[in-house]
């Protein structure tokens, strides 16, 4: 295969319509890796880093492949980060996935010299990099290191909501309904689906203060600037794809919950959760969840991704444990 390096930002901008047709058929289709994300990405986190992305093409300059790749003190790795990333992986055509980590391999061999060594971050379980990558590496004379990380609770929605409440169990159905009445038992609650780009700019503001009130944890999260800013980039460019949502609670007129989601082919992502500490015996971020797995069963989603952390909320409603790993490749010695 062909291999075309795109080192400058502005040869990436270009690449944005192949890229997503590429992604729509790979089979490791997610937010995480559309064209949207690594720009909105790029724009705020990019300083100090250098573009390495890859695209592999075949005889017919038929795009096959894509690593979104960059170069960070010394090390090649994805185009991404712990705090904000759940989901990394390179990605190509479904019917050509061993000729393209095959090229892939034979680029990195002859490059990774160059770095002290290639470290990939949030792989899910069942990406074909983790069974095709080890398989050739020995191949090509590296090793391969694979490591168990984060958990990613998934929740397969089955065709209707009743069936749903009845498959969480006796103890879990009766607790979800007892903290939804607890909460609609205080009155005058509103809530609003957020997903215009107009309405999204303020809005995510709101949601970034609320958060930062939830705990000290939070406010460390927000200390870097770029981080509200990438959040505003994000929803801009996944909003005019109709892409994100906000799920936001109130109580009388004060803001009290927020559920920020990506919608994206036939899965629900529910991205980050605030609210406000002075109503956490309301449970709000229970009723927030509720309304969003009734919406999207109701339009036919098939599953909803909790994303990173084993939080107990998350295998309360039905999710079923999954892993992400991550994956390091050296020359070997």
């Amino acid at each position: 295969m062909e291999v075309e390096r795109i080192a400058r930002y502005e040869r990436f901008i270009e690449t944005r319509q192949q890229w997503n047709a590429l992604l729509s058929c790979s089979g490791q289709n997610s937010p995480f890796l559309a064209h949207q994300w690594f720009d909105a990405w790029w724009q705020n986190f990019g300083r100090d880093r250098e573009l390495e992305i890859l695209f592999f093409r075949d005889r017919s300059e038929s795009l096959v492949g894509i690593a979104p790749l960059m170069e960070s003190n010394n090390v090649l790795g994805f185009i991404a980060s712990h705090e904000v990333t759940d989901y990394c992986d390179f990605f190509s055509n479904a019917e050509k996935h061993d000729e393209f980590y095959g090229d892939l391999l034979d680029h990195l061999q002859r490059n990774i010299p160059e770095y002290s060594h290639a470290e990939f971050i949030n792989i899910p379980g069942s990406s074909p990099t983790l069974s095709v990558l080890p398989r050739l590496a020995n191949e090509h004379n590296m090793t391969c290191e694979i490591k168990e990380g984060e958990s990613v609770p998934i929740l397969r929605l089955p065709g209707s909501y009743q069936e749903y409440v009845t498959n969480l169990g006796r103890k879990n159905r009766h607790e979800l309904r007892r903290k939804i009445r607890k909460l609609e038992s205080l009155g005058h609650i509103r809530y609003e689906q957020i997903k215009t780009s107009e309405e999204l700019k303020p809005a995510i503001q709101e949601f970034i203060s609320l958060h930062k009130r939830s705990n000290l944890s939070k406010r460390e999260f927000w200390q870097k600037r770029e981080m509200s800013d990438f959040f505003q980039t994000l929803t801009d460019h996944f909003s005019s794809e109709s892409w994100v949502e906000l799920n936001m609670l109130y109580f009388e007129n004060r803001f009290i919950a927020a559920l920020l989601n990506f919608w994206f082919e036939d899965i629900l992502y529910f991205y980050n959760i605030a609210y406000d500490r002075d109503y956490a015996s309301y449970s709000p971020g229970f009723y927030l969840f509720d309304r969003a797995i009734k919406h999207a069963i109701a339009n036919q989603i098939s599953i909803a991704d909790f994303l990173r952390g084993g939080e107990k909320y998350k295998y309360f409603f039905g999710a079923e444990e999954s892993k992400i790993y991550s994956l390091k490749l050296r020359p070997r010695e």
